[in-house]
C-alpha cells in the first residue's frame, strides 16, 4: 500500500505532465482570410495595346525594324503593344518633313507612355508577389516561433520532473514506493522529452482567393490575374537564357524539382487552390515559390532596359 507521501509526489507528478499538456493545445488563429495584398481595384486593359500574335510575319515584312532592332526588342515591343507605334516611328524619322519630323515626336511619346505603363505593371505584380510571401513567411513564423515555446516548456518540465523525482526518491525510504516513484516519474520525463522530440502538427487555415501560383502551375494560354504583357513575357520562349522552355515552364521545373519533390499530389492541391489548413513548412515552401517567381517577374525590367536602350540610339 502506498504511503501518504508516495500519493502526493505521484498525484503532483501526474498533474504537472498534464497541466502541461493542456497549456500546449492552444491553437493559433482559426482563419486567415484577409488578402490584403490583392489590388483594391479590377484593371482594364486596352486591347489596342496587346500583342499581336503572328510577329514573325510583321517582321519579316519589314526590314526597317530588323535593321534597327535586335529580335528580342521586337518580341518585348510586341509584348508592350507598341510594334505598330514602332513601325511608324521607323517611317517617320526617314522622312524629311516637317510634319512627319513632327509626328515622330509625338509617336516616340505614345511608345515612352506604354513602356511606363509596362513598367507600373511589372513593379505593382512584383509588389504584390512579395507582400503574398511576406504574408505567408509572417503566420510560419508565428507557428515557428509557437514549436519553439513548445519545446523549451517541455524540456524544462522535463528536467524539473527529473529533478523532483531524484529528490523524491531520495526522501522516500520503503523501498517498494521508492520504486515506484522513479518509475513513474521517469516515464513522465522521459514522455516529455519525447513530445519536444517530435515536430508539432499545428495548422492554420490560410486563404488566397487571387492565387498568383495556379497559372504558373496550371500552364493556362491566357491569365486572369496576370497583366497580358507580363504573362506573353513569362510565356515565350525567347525571352528564357536558354531558349528551349518558357520562363513559366522553368519556374513550374524549379517547383517541383526543389519545392514540390516530397509532397504528395493531394498535398500540392493546397498551393495552387483557394487555400486551406496549413502547417508552418507548407507556408514557407509557398513563400519560396512566390520568392523564386517575384524574381523572375522583377527580371523583366531587364528586357525593357534593352529596349529602352535601343529607342534612345
Amino acid at each position: 500500500m502506498k504511503s501518504p507521501h508516495t500519493r502526493v509526489i505521484l498525484s503532483a507528478l501526474l498533474i504537472g505532465f498534464l497541466t502541461s499538456c493542456r497549456s500546449l493545445r492552444s491553437q493559433p488563429p482559426a482563419k486567415l482570410s484577409d488578402t490584403y495584398c490583392s489590388p483594391t481595384i479590377q484593371y482594364a486593359y486596352d486591347s489596342t495595346q496587346l500583342s499581336q500574335p503572328d510577329i514573325q510575319l510583321v517582321i519579316q515584312a519589314d526590314t526597317g525594324l530588323t535593321h534597327r532592332y535586335s529580335q528580342h526588342d521586337l518580341f518585348l515591343a510586341n509584348a508592350v503593344g507598341i510594334l505598330p507605334l514602332l513601325r511608324d516611328l521607323t517611317r517617320l524619322e526617314r522622312s524629311t518633313r516637317p510634319a512627319d519630323r513632327l509626328e515622330s515626336i509625338h509617336k516616340r511619346q505614345q511608345i515612352l507612355n506604354r513602356l511606363l505603363l509596362a513598367s507600373t505593371q511589372i513593379a505593382g505584380l512584383a509588389a504584390e508577389l512579395d507582400c503574398e510571401g511576406e504574408r505567408a513567411d509572417q503566420i510560419a513564423t508565428y507557428l515557428d516561433q509557437r514549436d519553439t515555446k513548445r519545446i523549451r516548456r517541455l524540456t524544462i518540465l522535463s528536467v524539473v520532473l527529473g529533478a523532483a523525482t531524484t529528490v523524491a526518491t531520495a526522501l522516500i525510504q520503503a523501498d517498494g514506493p521508492n520504486k515506484v516513484v522513479g518509475v513513474g516519474g521517469g516515464v513522465i520525463s522521459a514522455g516529455l522529452g519525447g513530445l519536444a522530440a517530435f515536430s508539432s502538427n499545428r495548422s492554420v487555415n490560410f486563404r488566397h482567393e487571387r492565387n498568383l501560383l495556379t497559372d504558373i502551375w496550371l500552364q493556362p494560354k491566357q491569365s486572369s490575374v496576370y497583366p497580358p504583357m507580363v504573362w506573353y513575357v513569362l510565356n515565350e520562349k525567347l525571352f528564357s537564357n536558354i531558349g528551349e522552355h518558357a520562363i513559366s515552364y522553368n519556374i513550374r521545373q524549379r517547383w517541383q524539382n526543389y519545392v514540390l519533390d516530397d509532397v504528395p499530389p493531394a498535398q500540392q492541391e493546397l498551393y495552387f487552390g483557394q487555400g486551406g489548413d496549413y502547417q508552418a513548412d507548407d507556408l514557407h515552401n509557398r513563400a519560396n515559390m512566390l520568392n523564386q517567381l517575384q524574381s523572375s517577374v522583377r527580371s523583366i525590367n531587364q528586357d525593357l532596359q534593352s529596349l529602352v536602350l535601343a529607342l534612345s540610339r
